[in-house]
């Protein structure tokens, strides 16, 4: 639910706007000195509580002119405006600006000049981002020739506010991190809670709310300290957004209301206008439909008083998809074309794909395919450079999910055509489909680019604060340095995204029908699914053929994915959602005789389910008739069989067993880790032990030559170990321990070690994309690795990814959490048929085969069916026959 402006209304105060009555202080009472007037009023404008400040400059203004001082009175009438913007339309007091900026008097004075500047870009972020990019270019000038520190970072912050909103995500991040650091070490107060302010909503609109709220609770903390910080407004703003989507409306509701009564004192109509918009969505939540609609028009009408485009055009777009849902298709489509033009108007590059899609299905839906191929063209285009400009994978994944409608549109509108043609629907869904991974396979390794001295800093003040985490146990210490962590990755940010921006080649498109084809083998076919409404498609692609197979929509397909997928993961009896689902999905599917190997793309939200349960052939399981992998995507499958591997000469197993220490777990179950949302708030003391992590290790070892083996357990399974490791030179890489996943920040998810004391054994994913791995196989025999943040086509950010990224061409990883004997169990079988020479894939189904011969009914599908085989497994780790590399084959 997009929220209509990752920037929020520049042009109102965004730290206070509660009304405070024109107290004057006495020295200001009868002769009145004005250059003291301008001292108090530049302060309080510093610290934007621009209502204070604004009688003050109206009395140095009115001194000045019966002084004859045209230059100071100039200055104090433009600051007056833009204390008054609030309650004016944007276009006028931007038009006025302009015309100052042509003054002789503000051409001829730097200082005069850098502030009509500064209140320009601040008035034009909301009507034209260009503009105020502009603006704030010849400010940042100015400031550096006056050798103005402060105005200096806020123009630098201010750009980078100016790029988001046009599209460029990395120097956004760049630009405001550095900002935030500056700014808390000069005292900045109110830029802090401004920018900290605005990294909440940038969070908000990315799908990542329970992050934001860190970021609007800090500033919050920040405004408290500071007197004339009074009522935060753009921070309840924001904060209520992230409440709402985290399904807490009675908290939003609360919020919303303080910042309205704050937002009508004043008379801030874009405020009001955005407060107001949030009233609606919380009544159209509760199903009050035509309250919320109503509420949406007076929304409307305070945006369009306001001059507020980017407001008028997030309220279009919640609006349309309310009027819809009410069958009122006519009026959306005002809706939306009126949306549409005020987002053009400004060169908005975030709300206008949404709005562009959201045309195309309605014109797609009355039958006019040509208008709708049009708008969704721009769309993508639009898209596109979103993704390009957005170099963090975390990011990219974000911004794909953000706007997974402009996908599921396109993705519509090529399965409606008759007939459809799977090389037109198999690009629409390429384009989006793990689009993060994708790029990060094209780019430069980022174990290829160079630190920075600063990076390595940030790293190590992170890891020695974990460390001091992990072992405390009082609530205040933890509270504590929980903060200072925060603070640490917030500085961290801006030196990550120059990382990756220096790793980043050119971007690349996903790659046609031709070469999936090319890259299948003739016993493989390969199974795309694209789930949408009212219908969904598969795409069946062989070596020779092509077709789509057209599915139920979307919400009856995830509905029957999540009965089979709790029935397994809770221990329950699966058969009838078993043969529910495999009706569905695969039906009719003469193909799936012919070919024994499946394998499977799809989308993040369907990734839970594990497909070996389906009955296919005969009532056989898949697992019983197939070897069942899966995919990021298709264009990730081609990389990675184009991708070369270590060669078998090189070492074969690097095994890592790693649980905690006795004395520090205390839980006998693994859940009590597995649902950690934050990794940096990890209870050691909750850690349940693995007493066979190190068994399973030792006996992955053993089954290999020794001295073509490292077995790394108890002491030495250390974070600074296997980073010591020549990890490039191992076919296969095996960690038996816990894996910790962090839906709210899913760079921090992480493979739990032993730290070493210099570091925080904590192996997380943004550290794993810096190593090096060119192994055919990666296990993480571990609970829930495969699990994490659903991002919609861009799939599941969990710690397969970043493995696959680092160069490993296949990784095992389960859904959830396992039984550690039986998982030992399992993983001794699956390496002594990998020791054969058998694949990746057919060493996984042969190796639970087994262990269902073994156990019989005592093991479920809970013990077996989450541990699934992602990317290439077709790859051996051995020579196939000859065993070459295990224990007792030829060398």
């Amino acid at each position: 639910m997009s929220r209509g402006g990752l920037a929020r209304l520049l042009r109102c105060s965004s730290v206070s706007l509660l009304v405070c009555s024109a107290v004057v202080p006495a020295w200001s009472q009868g002769a009145v000195d004005p250059f003291k007037l301008l001292a108090e009023a530049d302060r309080l404008a510093w610290l934007r509580v621009w209502p204070r400040a604004e009688p003050l400059y109206g009395q140095a203004r009115h001194t000045f002119i019966a002084r004859g001082d045209r230059r100071n009175a100039l200055y104090a009438e433009v600051n007056q405006l833009r204390s008054q913007l609030p309650r004016l339309a944007v276009p006028d007091v931007s038009e006025r600006l302009a015309a100052y900026l042509d003054d002789p008097v503000v051409r001829d004075d730097d200082r005069l000049r850098l502030r009509v500047l500064a209140i320009k870009g601040e008035t034009d972020a909301d009507l034209d981002p260009a503009l105020s990019r502009r603006s704030w270019t010849e400010a940042l000038a100015l400031a550096e020739k006056l050798a103005d520190a402060g105005w200096v970072n806020r123009a630098r912050a201010e750009l980078g506010l100016a790029s988001f909103l046009l599209g460029d995500t990395n120097t956004a991040i760049v630009n405001l991190g550095q900002a935030l650091k500056v700014a808390e070490a000069s005292g900045d107060a109110s830029s802090l809670v401004r920018w900290l302010t605005l990294f909440g909503h940038g969070f908000v609109e990315l799908h990542r709310p329970e992050q934001a709220l860190d970021y609007y609770d800090r500033a919050l903390k920040v405004a408290a300290g500071i007197p004339e910080l009074q009522t935060p407004v753009m921070t309840y703003l924001g904060k209520a957004d992230a409440l709402m989507r985290l399904d807490r409306a009675t908290e939003a509701r609360s919020l919303l209301a303080r910042a309205l009564e704050a937002a009508r004192a004043e008379g801030s109509l874009g405020y009001q206008a955005e407060l107001t918009l949030r009233l609606a969505l919380l009544e159209a939540g509760s199903g009050q439909t035509s309250a919320a609609l109503q509420t949406m028009a007076r929304a409307s009408d305070l945006a369009r008083a306001a001059g507020g485009n980017r407001i008028l055009a997030g309220i279009a777009l919640e609006r349309a998809r309310l009027l819809r849902t009410a069958s009122r298709a006519s009026e959306a489509e005002a809706t939306l074309v009126e949306g549409i033009r005020a987002s053009r108007s400004m060169g908005e590059r975030l709300i206008l794909p949404q709005l562009l899609s959201q045309l195309a299905d309605l014109r797609l839906a009355r039958g006019q395919r040509g208008p709708a191929t049009a708008l969704i063209g721009e769309a993508d285009d639009i898209l596109e450079g979103l993704l390009t400009n957005a170099s963090s994978p975390w990011a990219r994944g974000r911004i794909v999910s953000a706007m997974d409608g402009v996908v599921a549109t396109r993705i519509r509108l090529e399965g409606s055509a008759s007939p459809t043609n799977p090389a037109g629907l198999l690009a629409a869904v390429e384009r989006a489909r793990a689009r993060s991974l994708l790029e990060l396979l094209y780019s430069r390794p980022p174990s290829d680019v160079l630190l920075s001295v600063d990076v390595r800093e940030a790293e190590r003040r992170i890891a020695s604060l974990q460390v001091r985490l992990l072992r405390a146990t009082a609530r205040n210490e933890r509270a504590r340095l929980l903060e200072q962590i925060f603070a640490a990755e917030e500085r961290l940010a801006p030196l990550s995204t120059e990382l990756f921006t220096r790793a980043q080649r050119s971007a690349r498109s996903p790659v046609g029908l031709g070469r999936i084809q090319a890259a299948l083998r003739p016993d493989e076919l390969f199974y795309e699914i694209a789930l949408s409404e009212p219908a969904s498609f598969g795409l069946l692609i062989t070596t020779g053929a092509a077709r789509v197979k057209r599915l139920p929509g979307r919400a009856a397909i995830l509905a029957q994915a999540d009965a089979l997928a709790s029935a397994a993961r809770d221990g329950r009896n699966i058969t009838e959602p078993a043969e529910r689902m495999a009706d569905t999905l695969l039906s009719a599917i003469p193909e799936l005789a012919a070919r024994r190997r499946l394998i499977l793309s799809i989308e993040g939200s369907l990734e839970r389910m594990p497909f070996e349960l389906l009955p296919a052939t005969r009532g056989r399981r898949l697992l019983d008739t197939h070897v069942v992998s899966y995919t990021p995507s298709g264009s990730v499958l081609v990389l990675l069989r184009a991708r070369p591997g270590t060669p078998l000469g090189e070492r074969s197993v690097l095994a890592i067993g790693a649980s905690p220490d006795r004395s520090e777990a205390s839980e006998p179950s693994a859940k009590a880790i597995a649902t950690a949302g934050n990794v940096f708030d990890v209870d050691a003391s909750r850690l349940p032990q693995l007493p066979l992590a190190t068994e399973e290790a030792r006996q992955v070892g053993a089954l290999f030559v020794a001295a073509d083996s490292v077995v790394l357990v108890n002491a030495d399974a250390t974070e600074a170990a296997v980073k010591a490791q020549p990890l490039a030179s191992f076919r296969a890489v095996h960690f038996a321990a816990h894996g910790i996943v962090s839906t709210k920040d899913p760079a921090r998810s992480a493979v739990l070690l032993k730290s070493s004391g210099q570091d925080d054994g904590l192996l997380q994913a943004r550290e794993i994309l810096n190593l090096r791995f060119s192994a055919a196989l990666v296990t993480l025999s571990a609970c829930d690795t495969s699990a994490g943040a659903q991002l919609g086509q861009d799939g599941v950010a969990s710690l397969v990814r970043p493995f696959l990224a680092a160069g490993a061409k296949a990784v095992v990883a389960n859904l959830w959490s396992v039984d550690d004997t039986f998982s030992a169990a399992l993983m001794k079988q699956f390496y002594g048929h990998l020791t054969k020479g058998k694949d990746i894939g057919e060493a996984l189904r042969l190796a639970k085969l087994a262990m269902l011969d073994q156990f019989g009914p005592a093991a479920t599908p809970q013990l077996w069916s989450g541990v699934l085989a992602y990317g290439d497994a077709a790859q051996r780790i051995v020579d196939r026959g000859t065993g070459a590399g295990a224990n007792g084959g030829h060398r």
